[in-house]
């Protein structure tokens, strides 16, 4: 019996398919799963996107992340950490008699099915002591802890993108 007998027809029947299609509708093929699996971030019940910190200027030690998050359920981010950092935390900003305070959150809400969005101006993350500087066009890892209603939690593992040490922060950043 020849190799090709023993796969199954279906999987033949793909090989056939796919081999006859013209190699530029394959190249779009393989560059849209590409874009499909990288993303946004899934990872289980939680979907992360855009996720970006602003470069350090020299001798800074602080920095901060944004990015949108998505539960498919109610549940609440609780914990932040990353290895490009001694610590990290999730904070928020707000007017008092106006003046702009920032303090730590101890958890943040994610309703179910809602797009929650931590940025300059609000919710965000703080890295605390950066262990380097942040350089444009490399990456800061971190692994997001989410607590569902039901106690059980889900750590995600994000890549944010870092911008430049200027500009507006609206870019879309690729991802993992």
């Amino acid at each position: 019996m020849l190799a090709h007998e023993k796969t199954p027809f279906r999987l033949r029947a793909f090989i056939t398919l796919f081999w006859d299609i013209p190699i530029v509708l394959k190249n779009t093929i393989l560059i849209a799963a590409l874009l499909v699996f990288t993303n946004p971030i899934y990872a289980g019940d939680i979907s992360i996107k855009d996720a970006w910190a602003r470069a350090t200027a020299p001798g800074q030690a602080n920095g901060s992340v944004a990015l949108h998050i998505t539960s498919t359920r109610d549940a609440r981010l609780v914990a932040v950490s990353s290895t490009a950092s001694a610590s990290a935390e999730i904070h928020t900003m707000s007017m008092d008699n106006g003046v702009m305070k920032m303090r730590q959150l101890e958890y943040l809400l994610l309703p179910a099915k809602q797009t929650v969005t931590l940025g300059p101006g609000g919710d965000h993350l703080m890295l605390f002591d950066i262990k380097k500087p942040l350089k444009e066009g490399s990456y800061v890892p971190l692994t997001l802890t989410v607590q569902f209603a039901d106690k059980s939690t889900e750590k995600v593992k994000v890549r944010a993108q870092i911008l430049p040490l200027t500009g507006s922060g609206s870019k879309h950043p690729h991802h993992e």
